[in-house]
């Protein structure tokens, strides 16, 4: 079943079909500096923040997204990439791990934990030195994770001890947003170059040649990327848009619905008819003596 926002055919999918009273959600405490953002099928949105290392709440119900994993907690580092597992009812993380005083990265896991309670379930390690990113799930459950830093993508199989290298090519320098789309292809975009490329899956499991595909406009700084139809992506760009793509064969359009967004936008989900964005203000963050303001989820109606 679809439904039509702005003119542009969308999947009613668990969290798409869910709804939310609107409006924008303030969240609790200073220096969050969100970097992703989840939702569930009832419209539960989790944002990551990598400045206190935790994960905030907001239930369909609430208008402030509150402490739900407290900061630091589990030994987490950096909250980054976050993803709600419908067929598992998991919150899967991505712990980017700390930087240290001479710039070294810090080692990356990825952490799953139960949506309802916060209680963790599973910490699986991965090879990626600080940079693991943005998260999606292939209709067969396998998880793939964005290792920013070194320009690939891992794995993980049900079954799997760790996350394990899947693709690494040097056209994807900067590899941030990952979805799939129906025709069972990852699409993948890079966060520097403003690329966009399909990746097919073989059938031993391995992955396809990047193929880059023609865009409309330019995506400026995409990050994060979420499927709200068969063929239609919702892409943050970190310039302050929030857009939505649609792929036809090796064309995408792209179509800005919200700019402007001067503390940037890294992550972009769907719930109902409103897109939910969180704004990183990373420029903000440097200087322990520079007050970034309040941060708060901010609601993009697309209707």
């Amino acid at each position: 079943m679809a439904t039509w926002l702005l003119g542009i055919a969308v999947l009613s999918t668990p969290a798409g079909a869910a709804s939310r009273a609107g409006g924008d959600i303030p969240i609790e405490d200073g220096r969050v500096f969100p970097e992703n953002i989840a939702a569930g099928p009832d419209g539960t949105l989790w944002i990551g923040s990598v400045g206190r290392a935790g994960v905030y709440r907001a239930l369909p119900g609430e208008r402030t997204a509150k402490r739900w994993i407290v900061p630091g907690a589990h030994g987490m580092k950096r909250v980054m990439g976050l993803y709600y597992d419908a067929g598992r009812h998991l919150l899967w993380v991505c712990d980017a791990g700390v930087r240290s005083a001479d710039g070294a990265k810090g080692v990356a896991s990825i952490r799953t934990f139960d949506p309802e309670t916060g209680a963790p379930r599973d910490n699986f390690s991965m090879e990626a030195r600080g940079g693991c990113n943005d998260l999606t799930i292939a209709s067969d459950g396998t998880v793939y994770v964005s290792d920013f830093e070194d320009a690939r993508i891992y794995r993980w199989k049900a079954g799997d001890a760790a996350f394990a290298p899947w693709l690494d090519d040097a056209r994807l320098a900067a590899v941030d947003g990952l979805a799939f789309l129906a025709d069972g292809a990852l699409y993948v975009n890079t966060f520097r170059e403003g690329g966009l490329y399909r990746v097919g899956i073989n059938p031993d499991g391995s992955a396809g040649t990047p193929q880059r595909l023609a865009l409309s406009q330019p995506l400026e700084r995409p990050d994060a990327m979420r499927t709200i139809g068969p063929d239609t992506l919702l892409v943050a760009e970190g310039v302050g848009k929030v857009s939505i793509v649609t792929i036809r064969g090796d064309q995408a359009t792209v179509r800005v619905v919200r700019d402007g967004m001067t503390d940037g936008v890294a992550a972009a989900v769907l719930v109902g008819d409103v897109a939910y964005a969180v704004q990183p203000k990373f420029a903000k963050m440097s200087d322990p003596a520079v007050d970034p303001g309040a941060f708060a989820v901010v609601a993009v109606p697309l209707r």
